[in-house]
């Protein structure tokens, strides 16, 4: 009985033992690589990374931007700085009237300098050559920067593509999902998921466009790229875009976005960043916030807009309705020029936002629409008020006005009676508030924090040897095969012939049952 007893208990703890150590991940070497001269990709790029590292991987991170207070095991290789972004963004504001196939074709430039610059830094060429280096895992951002899939070839590891805007044509044409045009969307013209005969025959001629352009334009200056840093690749580009991603996570969720279908390998882990725990405000701010009788206005035009650079005659406007609501105001202002009355205005270069909309005296976010914004207004429940100025931001205001929890003022409408009745709109009718809070509970009721979500499924691929099961056949098919464009040519093909066939039998069945016969003539004979 004691032997049996004892047989039992040894088993229980070998059973936990095994639960636990089977549920611990084995410490891996992890490269990351998100190049994109923005603060707003940096900071989810280094956000997942440092989680990453906090849970015991080795981590490298190919970047513009340092970590500070990096975790021991967190490594960051340099690329050079350029202002080449700094100054693109000097002048949208000029350019904000170019049309979308302008803003697009401007792109090829940024191309070529995220390659270049990249590629080039000299602690990336040193890792590249390197011989002791290796790496059992990528972690890569994918934003118009196919070409580093390359790393994934010369450290012979599994590739997981990372999407900071949600699941564009870019990331899905990895992995083979699908992406039906009839009702989702091309981020960049800000439509919905609800579209007329004439939306969804712009939807698919941009997109059309959008797919011509990255493989006229884009795809040959990745492949000259790619031949010259991994000249000794064992798989090509076009390989590499095939099969070499196993996994891709998406900056998205669908009560953000519209419902769509995805691959088991397209994971949605929108609003990792988001602290879950509130990091308490510096002391000014919360001052401000919780001295403000009637609420405050959080404004800020992301990391990479600078205000200062706006039409004079907006920016007075802009101050007017400011000036206007009984509201105080925090503005993120790029510069030292603009000077306002400090005890309606608080202005500032930086502020932590996330944790200053999670204080429940902000009533309204104004923001440019940026996913990082919207995404963070969700979740805090707090409305917004739009000013798109160029990428998905259009396609983010677009959602907000359907769902009915914000309004977007187009920068080219913009003045003081268009913005002041989006502002006084948003904040004195209360279904704007509580269609947000609606949203927030759909956005937070998840199995698992997002961040949990997408460790797993880092940590998933790499407990599979990249997860090769989870790519897709459809990566092996043409546009032609993909769409079944063949199959439908056959059938219609044999229905014509078909009808033909039919048309022909017919003919021949009416002649013969109709056609009159020819008369006998009685020819007497003449003698």
């Amino acid at each position: 009985m004691m032997v049996a007893r004892n047989a039992r208990f040894f088993g229980v703890l070998l059973c936990l033992f095994l639960a636990v150590t089977t549920n611990q991940a084995k410490a891996s070497k992890i490269l990351g690589i998100f190049p994109t001269m923005s603060k707003s990709h940096w900071i989810l790029g280094s956000t997942l990374m440092k989680e990453l590292a906090l849970n015991g991987h080795e981590v490298s991170v190919i970047s513009p931007f340092p970590l500070t207070d990096a975790p021991a095991n967190y490594r960051h290789v340099q690329i050079e700085y350029t202002r080449m972004l700094e100054d693109m963004m000097d002048k949208v504001f000029e350019r904000i009237d170019n049309s979308i196939v302008q803003k697009m074709l401007n792109l090829e430039h940024f191309v070529h300098a995220i390659a270049n610059t990249t590629l080039s830094s000299p602690a990336v060429q040193t890792l590249l050559r390197s011989e002791v280096e290796r790496f059992d895992l990528l972690v890569l951002e994918i934003f118009l920067d196919e070409v580093f899939l390359g790393f994934g070839d010369r450290f012979n590891c599994p590739v997981i593509a990372m999407s900071t805007f949600g699941a564009s044509a870019w990331v899905t044409s990895l992995i083979g999902s699908p992406q039906p045009l009839s009702y989702v969307p091309h981020p960049m013209i800000g439509l919905t998921n609800h579209m007329n005969f004439r939306q969804r025959l712009g939807n698919v001629l941009f997109t059309a466009f959008d797919e011509i352009l990255k493989s006229v334009l884009f795809d040959p200056i990745h492949e000259r790229y790619y031949k010259e840093f991994f000249p000794n690749a064992n798989r090509s580009l076009a390989e590499m875009r095939r099969h070499g991603v196993s996994l891709v996570l998406v900056n998205s969720h669908f009560s953000l976005s519209f419902p769509r279908p995805y691959l088991p390998n397209l994971i949605e882990v929108g609003g990792f960043h988001i602290n879950r725990k509130v990091n308490p405000l510096p002391e000014d701010i919360k001052s401000f916030i919780e001295q403000s009788k009637h609420g405050v206005i959080y404004f800020s035009m992301g990391s990479n807009l600078k205000p200062s650079k706006m039409d004079r005659q907006k920016r007075d406007d802009i101050i007017r309705v400011l000036s206007g609501v009984k509201q105080n105001i925090i503005w993120k202002w790029d510069d030292d020029t603009l000077v306002l009355d400090k005890g309606k205005f608080l202005l500032g270069k930086w502020f932590p936002q996330d944790d200053i909309l999670a204080h429940p005296n902000v009533k309204l976010f104004i923001t440019h629409g940026g996913l990082l914004s919207c995404t963070e207004s969700i979740y805090h429940g707090v409305p917004i008020v739009g000013i798109p100025i160029f990428g998905d931001q259009l396609l983010n205001m677009a959602r907000a006005e359907q769902s009915g929890w914000g309004i977007g003022v187009a920068y080219t409408q913009l003045t003081e009676a268009t913005l002041g009745k989006a502002v006084h709109d948003v904040l004195g009718n209360d279904r704007f508030a509580a269609n947000i809070k609606l949203i927030s509970r759909l956005f937070r009721d998840q199995p698992l924090p997002p961040m949990d979500l997408a460790r797993f499924w880092i940590e998933y691929v790499l407990r599979h040897d990249g997860a090769k099961h989870l790519i897709s056949a459809a990566q092996d098919l043409s546009f032609v095969e993909y769409n079944n464009l063949d199959v439908y040519a056959f059938i219609a093909a044999s229905l014509v012939l078909l009808v033909m066939l039919i048309r022909f039998c017919l003919k021949k069945v009416v002649i013969y049952l109709f056609a009159k016969k020819p008369r006998k003539l009685n020819k007497k004979k003449v003698n």
